[in-house]
């Protein structure tokens, strides 16, 4: 994902802003939370088959259950498949919840596994198998693990500055909307994917190929039991642009106006309603605060530690680092949408 001068402009002009009152974590907190992070540390390497075979379970699961959205669920939704009304809705219905499970399975694979290698931790022949696996199953999704690896890294290295290979704190509108578009994550014309490279690398391509191989298997089982009605609403329709829907906004909101450091640039989406969809559930990423300030605990881990950031921090610390519930998400949206396209100057 290219970062944009522009955005690296404005995000520093808010952070100016926003410098005088923002409650910046204290050294004393950050201290607590590192303690904390330690603690669970020491717990995964204590568990690592049972750490693992959680996740391998998890991972099964999504798959699972994204084949029945595609098969399963249509038989018993309320609408009849006899008409072509009935058609639509349940591919709607369908498409959103594979739409849904296929943002989670992403973003747990291409982010806790290509990015931090943290979905199977065991060293033997079992699980390094396993890891390759688990590591690359977003390749099925057009991600590219490689490039995405490569940018995470300098996200966390160096967070809200010109070298972040993933600078979110600051996105133009009308570069989000594009990203938005149908077809958008398939095509070139934007640039706003982390996931994939601008460039046709080869390991972008066998991304592509292994893509289309899951889509031409979802797409035969789909059509052969609903027909080419359901599979071109639920697959192509509303499926597959969904899932990127969810990814972008996600991606979009986590650093938005947020200061431009390692401990203060992230906020927590949490584990309310925005939250758990944006990330497609809880290993997608919902506690992204508690991620940047413990990028070595897993998903689970990251929820034991967001619970125990909402007692460390003051209520007016958690008002800048935690989503409002419900409206956080649209009132955040709309700071977005009517900032200035030029650096705001203090009145």
């Amino acid at each position: 994902m290219n970062l944009h001068p522009e955005d690296l402009r404005l995000a520093a002009a808010h952070a100016r802003l926003a410098s005088g009152d923002f409650p910046a974590l204290t050294e004393a907190q950050l201290e607590a939370i590192r303690g904390r992070a330690r603690d669970c540390l020491v717990w995964l390497r204590a568990h690592p088959v049972l750490h693992d075979t959680v996740n391998v379970l998890l991972l099964l699961s999504l798959f699972a259950a994204d084949l029945l959205s595609l098969t399963a669920l249509p038989f018993v939704l309320p609408w009849s498949l006899s008409t072509a009304e009935g058609v639509v809705l349940a591919g709607l219905v369908a498409g959103a919840v594979h739409g849904f499970l296929v943002c989670g399975i992403v973003t747990f694979s291409v982010h806790e596994g290509a990015a931090h290698d943290l979905i199977i931790v065991g060293r033997g022949r079992v699980g390094r198998a396993l890891r390759v696996l688990a590591n690359n199953a977003c390749r099925l999704f057009l991600a590219d693990p490689v490039h995405y690896a490569e940018a995470h890294a300098s996200h966390h290295r160096s967070l809200g500055t010109s070298e972040d290979g993933s600078f979110t704190h600051h996105v133009r509108l009308r570069r989000l909307l594009g990203s938005l578009l149908p077809l958008a994550p398939m095509l070139s014309h934007s640039d706003y994917f982390p996931w994939r490279p601008q460039e046709h690398t080869r390991s972008r391509r066998l991304s592509v190929l292994l893509t289309n191989g899951y889509l031409v298997l979802c797409a035969a089982l789909a059509t052969w039991l609903h027909g080419w009605l359901f599979t071109g609403v639920a697959l192509f329709l509303i499926g597959s642009w969904l899932s990127f829907v969810l990814d972008r906004l996600r991606e979009s909101t986590e650093h938005l106006f947020m200061p431009l450091d390692r401990a203060n640039g992230t906020r927590e989406l949490g584990l309310g309603f925005w939250g758990l969809l944006l990330g497609g559930g809880p290993w997608g990423q919902p506690c992204h605060l508690s991620h940047h300030l413990a990028p070595a605990l897993p998903w689970y881990q990251q929820l034991r530690l967001h619970f125990f950031l909402r007692r460390v921090l003051t209520p007016e610390q958690r008002r800048h680092f935690f989503l409002r519930p419900v409206i956080g998400l649209p009132v955040l949206l709309w700071r977005l949408a009517t900032a200035p396209a030029r650096e705001p100057v203090r009145d």
